[in-house]
């Protein structure tokens, strides 16, 4: 295997040469052209972690166009979640609003008319306009492919962390966990082991100003589109799709919590880390 990469800027890069530098195995730091998402592999371990809806870059053209504010849209979208995992050792992080096309939706329906019970745009989108931004969600699931595919073809199988946030105030109950693990989409009980191991490993987190409670299938199901493109796929990847509660910040103003936050940030990578060691462990003993 190669040696791990030291922390450095990403380079831009292109499709071709982001997929080029994985198939010979190369350890990088990586923006697309164009700014959409970054990929990070400082070593190759049969684990990568996602953020899809981090980011809430919008294209100019879009923005003047879009009857909702930058407060609006980020409300919606799952900041911080990035930092949730930037300590791991392959991301994939997403920069582009989800209203400009969502990553958690086919690449059919990723281009919202409305969203969430509001009208987005003042006048409809062009065809022109929907085209680009679903080419742009295409590319991330074709490098999406590529990562997953090297990770299988080195390890025979893998995990991916799909890490994500949600609003809670809008719900009336009040016990609401505060990470939720889907798996409805999860193929075969041979995954079970690893799910529970998860679900344990959330549990057990130790976060400043306030208590973790997670669970399965309580409020989400994991029927978004990476952990739907990967089960639908790929028989030997595992998508834990990961819903963190907003405790880390104020949902309405977007104002992050000085104490949950840092603290959260910090224990989730390493509860990450973690796991994905005891899954090296158990999993793949000549690996690790």
């Amino acid at each position: 295997m190669t040696e791990q990469l030291t922390e450095q800027l990403a380079e831009h890069l292109t499709e071709q040469e982001i997929i080029n530098k994985i198939s010979q195995r190369q350890c990088f730091k990586a923006t697309i052209d164009g700014g959409a998402f970054t990929l990070k592999i400082e070593r190759y371990t049969p684990a990568m972690s996602a953020a899809i809806h981090d980011g809430g870059n919008f294209r100019a053209e879009l923005a003047d166009n879009c009857l909702l504010e930058k407060a609006d849209r980020y409300y919606e979208e799952d900041p911080y979640t990035g930092s949730f995992i930037s300590k791991q050792a392959i991301t994939l992080i997403a920069h582009d609003s989800r209203y400009e096309y969502d990553l958690n939706r086919n690449t059919d329906e990723c281009v919202y008319e409305t969203a969430w019970g509001k009208e987005i745009w003042k006048t409809p989108l062009s065809e022109e306009m929907i085209s680009k931004n679903k080419a742009k969600h295409a590319q991330f699931y074709r490098i999406v492919a590529a990562v997953v595919e090297a990770l299988v073809e080195d390890f025979a199988q893998c995990v991916v962390y799909d890490n994500h946030s949600y609003n809670f105030k809008r719900h009336e109950r009040t016990d609401l966990p505060v990470i939720n693990v889907g798996t409805t989409s999860v193929k075969g009980e041979q995954w079970r082991p690893i799910i529970d191991s998860w679900l344990s490993a959330l549990q057990g987190m130790k976060v400043d100003g306030t208590d973790i409670t997670a669970a399965e299938n309580d409020i989400f199901y994991g029927k978004g589109r990476l952990a739907g493109f990967c089960h639908s796929r790929y028989d030997n990847v595992l998508v834990l799709a990961t819903e963190a509660k907003k405790v880390f910040m104020d949902e309405l103003t977007g104002q992050a919590d000085d104490v949950v936050l840092p603290s959260l940030q910090r224990v989730y990578n390493e509860t990450v880390a973690q796991h994905t060691q005891w899954y090296i462990n158990n999993y793949h003993k000549n690996s690790g």
